[in-house]
């Protein structure tokens, strides 16, 4: 007989139900679940073998960058315009 214990941990996400439909059927297509791949990746993860990925070094971003810089850029609307916009966002 084993002293050994088994040990399991429940990791959980919260994500919209259009991502968790688009990635449980993208991964089936994989022959995968989304559990299996979660497991898979935070196995990776744990032996450090994931390479991170930096939006901030995107071509999309490093434009971004450069423009803000070098002032090219242009102000849309004010701080309240903004808080505005996020305040609809919340109630829709």
């Amino acid at each position: 007989m084993s002293n050994s214990v088994i040990k399991n941990k429940t990791v959980s996400t919260c994500v919209t139900e259009d991502i968790s439909e688009k990635a449980k059927d993208n991964l089936a297509k994989q022959g995968l679940t989304v559990s299996e791949y979660i497991r898979l990746s935070l196995i990776k993860a744990a032996n450090n073998e994931v390479r991170l990925v930096s939006f901030l070094d995107s071509p999309e971003a490093i434009k971004a960058k450069n423009e803000a810089e070098t002032g090219q850029v242009s102000t849309i609307g004010s701080s309240n315009d903004f808080d505005a916009w996020i305040d609809k966002i919340d109630t829709d």
